[in-house]
């Protein structure tokens, strides 16, 4: 039988997935946080140009959006008519 301890790297952090790994060695780095409408507002150019492309279903990206931010209680926060322009100045700037 092997005795299997636990693998380190040179931070000497116990073994973690990669990603885990990753984000201890990533840690000096500085974080920029964004806010929800931030993060909706690229998901939504992401989106804009998927469809521009053809490759995404303009209702379904749309409604992806829509779910997302209802479900982060971005439309809670912002209103839904915030959303919506958010959502609408994407999507208008491929068209």
């Amino acid at each position: 039988m092997i005795d299997a301890a636990p693998i380190t790297d040179d931070l000497d952090i116990p073994a973690f997935p990669m990603g885990a790994r990753m984000a201890a060695r990533n840690s000096h780095r500085t974080m920029t946080v964004r806010s929800p409408a931030d993060v909706l507002r690229a998901r939504a150019e992401a989106r804009a140009l998927l469809f521009a492309a053809g490759e995404l279903d303009l209702h379904l990206a749309v409604d992806q959006l829509q779910r997302d931010a209802a479900d982060t209680g971005l439309i809670a926060a912002i209103g839904q008519d915030a959303v919506q322009a958010i959502m609408a100045q994407a999507f208008g700037a491929v068209r």
